[in-house]
């Protein structure tokens, strides 16, 4: 028996008939000869886009925050980290842009420092510790009280040298929130913030993930909230989801002696909760496996609502090298995650650089005409000293910068063998009955797209076989499929089987 008819019943839920932005694993009965091409994003030639330029951001100009178009006003604008050089004491900061590349750094009253008579820095690390992956979501339609909301990781101050200063001090208090009864601090870990604005921010609740307990050598299934890579969205259905990092027991071989982190690893988990006060417990939604390097680790998972599904970006730790870049990865369903190809969409920079070191990602891309953006912190160097054999972490320097993917090209299904051999990818049978057939493709060269409808017992359809299609070139990211029989699927449950021969297949649907 086939592949094709044996996987009938898998995953039925993941199958998609709009996969015109990405096609899956889950869309794919059966391949030959198939690789993925992924795209690499065009560095904007303004890089780098906020830089270091004042005392307290004098370090790094840091991306664990939110980039968005803003709905109610259509400006760009920027929440996001910084520290003074040599330190890691994050405050979080403000900017605005009218076109996405040349930003304000606005002279505001709330956070004073001397010399200055205002600065863009909206919440300070002595006001309850540093502040760390400011998820603003904007609604227009809220009350004009708290139409931008925020989730945003409050965590103690600690020193450069980590070996010579406590990871957490005793002392944390938010301003602006009252503290628990009996308590002489707030914990560690998520806090929502509400503004009228988006400037000016009141503390309403939290901490509602607590930051992990990280002693060594002990199984942390037994403590598990969240590390501090952690990003919070709305949901579809008015709640809203975490997806974040936690620490696990590191699999055989993967250990690092130098990693901080060692000698345990960094996995994302997802959670979903209905008020964004209390949160279901996690899921495991990306970890490393058999076709990745023993050392991978993830640090973030980026999630953007796209055509059919979700794109995100996966930030991938390299503890052999101390290096962090960036996957494409992609959902039908914000649970089911794949990664196709598992190379890097934005490529490190030569290290000293901006990003050559590092690459972060914010909150999430950005779709805006026919391109798609990602704005990220490019660092300059390392995430630790790999010259030693004992944990460290070194200070972080660097700037925010962005980069571009063509709308709706990210990755590509390709004849694996190049040239002229023709290689095949065939979808699982889906109820399409009446329905037409789209691509998104590029032929390059003498380059050909042909396809054919199969039943589910995988035999072509008489009048949409191979021969009586008409054979297709060009460039389209949406062009109808005409076989002899007609535009339409003429049986209710039909798989598609597509022949390339220098061609790329980006996506498919059925409309």
């Amino acid at each position: 028996m086939s592949n094709f008819v044996r996987q009938l019943d898998t995953y039925q839920s993941l199958r998609r008939t709009n996969c015109i932005a990405m096609i899956l694993e889950d869309d794919v009965a059966e391949s030959d000869r198939i690789g993925w091409r992924i795209e690499q994003a065009s560095p904007d030639p303004d890089n780098p886009l906020i830089e270091p330029a004042y005392p307290w951001d004098s370090g790094v100009v840091f991306s664990h925050g939110t980039v968005a178009k803003d709905p109610i006003d259509d400006l760009w604008k920027a929440w996001y980290s910084c520290a003074p050089f040599g330190t890691h004491d994050w405050r979080l900061a403000y900017a605005t842009s009218e076109d996405g590349v040349n930003w304000t750094r606005p002279a505001l009253d709330l956070c004073p420092y001397p010399g200055y008579d205002g600065t863009n820095i909206l919440i300070d690390a002595d006001a309850g510790g540093i502040n760390l992956y400011a998820s603003v979501l904007i609604d227009p339609t809220a009350d004009p009280s708290s139409r931008y909301e925020m989730f945003l990781m409050r965590l103690p101050k600690y020193g450069f040298d980590r070996r010579a200063s406590p990871w957490l001090q005793p002392e944390i208090v938010i301003d602006g929130l009252p503290l628990p009864a009996g308590q002489s601090s707030h914990s560690p870990g998520m806090y929502r913030y509400v503004s009228p604005d988006g400037i000016r921010w009141t503390p309403e609740a939290g901490p509602m993930l607590l930051l992990q307990d990280q002693p060594r050598n002990i199984n942390y299934r037994s403590n598990l909230d969240t590390a501090d890579g952690a990003f919070v969205y709305r949901a579809s259905n008015g709640g809203y989801l975490a997806y974040h990092k936690i620490s696990e027991p590191m699999h055989p071989g993967g250990l690092v002696p130098y990693d901080v982190g060692s000698p345990r690893r960094r996995i994302i988990v997802r959670r979903t909760s209905a008020d964004g006060l209390e949160f279901s417990p996690y899921e495991i939604v990306l970890a490393p496996d058999w076709r990745d390097a023993q050392d991978l680790q993830f640090m973030e998972l980026t999630s953007t609502p796209i055509d059919g599904g979700y794109l995100g970006i996966a930030t991938c730790y390299h503890p052999l090298t101390q290096t962090i870049d960036l996957q494409f990865a992609g959902s039908a369903d914000g649970r089911h995650w794949r990664r196709p190809g598992r190379l890097p969409c934005l490529p490190l920079a030569p290290l000293g650089d901006y990003g050559g070191g590092m690459i972060w990602p914010t909150h999430h891309l950005i779709e805006d005409g026919e391109n798609t953006f990602v704005y990220y912190g490019g660092l300059e160097g390392l995430h630790g000293d790999a010259s030693q054999n004992e944990p460290s972490i070194w200070q972080f320097n660097g700037a925010i910068c962005r980069a571009r993917w063509e709308h709706n090209r990210y990755w590509a299904a390709v004849p694996g063998p190049g040239g002229n051999i023709e290689s095949s990818l065939t979808t699982h049978p889906l109820a399409v009955g009446g329905k037409s057939l789209s691509v998104n493709a590029v032929t390059v060269k003498d380059g050909l797209l042909r396809a054919e409808l199969l039943d589910s017992t995988g035999n072509p359809i008489e009048g949409f076989g191979l021969d009586d299609f008409t054979p297709w070139q060009g460039d389209a990211k949406s062009v109808l499929l005409h076989w002899a029989g007609g535009d339409s699927c003429p049986i209710e449950v039909a798989a598609v089987r597509f022949h390339l021969r220098r061609a790329r297949l980006y996506g498919f649907a059925w409309s």
